[in-house]
């Protein structure tokens, strides 16, 4: 009876050591897994930001961000922006030029040109027609990029992803009615667009007032 009990301690220690052992080891590939996973977020931010650091040098100086940042992505060459789409929307209606460092320009993809893909895919572009936004909830924010139209290729350009509300022959100014909006594919690289915006064209002010002073000394000197 004692030596059935003795053995019985023992395989019962043993079983416990074992057990022990297993979760230690459990625990040491949990904890190698958690480290491996966090060094390859790592890689990748560093892989993301060292890309947007090439597109940004090739997309001319940028400024400092003056508008709110979502503190995760502060360090990021290009940030989150930390505003809700009518703030964004208003500070492109008025400042556009605030929102550069948080943009990533971007055009139509070869792929959609060329009938490849039945999307309308956009891909990071340094000379790209329109501005890429990501917003504090996640959100992928269309924009045409600041500036007159002055071809009419530009305005072709922005019809597969702009509606027009109004009409004028470039040069043009451009009006933002709505934003359009795009889901990743990857990453700050390429997206699949979803919701077309809306822009309205006026003709050039300048262009106008000096066609009109044009016309009114014509007319003087044929009176």
């Amino acid at each position: 009876m004692k030596f059935l009990l003795k053995s019985v301690r023992q395989l019962s220690d043993h079983f416990v050591e074992t057990n022990d052992n297993i979760s230690r080891s459990f625990e040491s590939v949990r904890q190698d897994v958690s480290e491996l996973s966090d060094r390859l977020e790592k890689i990748d931010q560093d892989l993301q930001n060292w890309r947007d650091q090439e597109l940004m040098g090739s997309d001319g100086p940028r400024r400092e961000p003056e508008l709110p940042v979502r503190l995760d992505t502060k360090e990021n060459a290009i940030p989150t922006l930390n505003l809700p789409l009518d703030g964004l929307v208003d500070v492109y209606r008025n400042t556009p030029a605030l929102l550069q460092p948080f943009a990533r320009p971007c055009s139509v993809s070869g792929r959609t040109l060329s009938g490849a893909i039945e999307e309308i895919e956009l891909e990071v572009f340094a000379q790209g027609t329109t501005w890429m936004i990501e917003t504090q909830d996640g959100e992928w924010v269309l924009l045409p990029r600041p500036g007159m139209l002055q071809r009419q290729t530009q305005i072709e350009s922005l019809g597969r992803l702009f509606d027009r509300s109004a009409e004028a022959s470039p040069p043009a100014e451009m009006e933002l009615i709505k934003p359009g909006f795009a889901h990743g594919v990857e990453h700050g690289r390429r997206w699949y667009l979803r919701e077309k915006g809306m822009i309205g064209l006026h003709a050039d002010p300048l262009q106008t007032s000096l066609e009109r002073r044009l016309q009114a000394l014509e007319s003087r000197l044929l009176g």
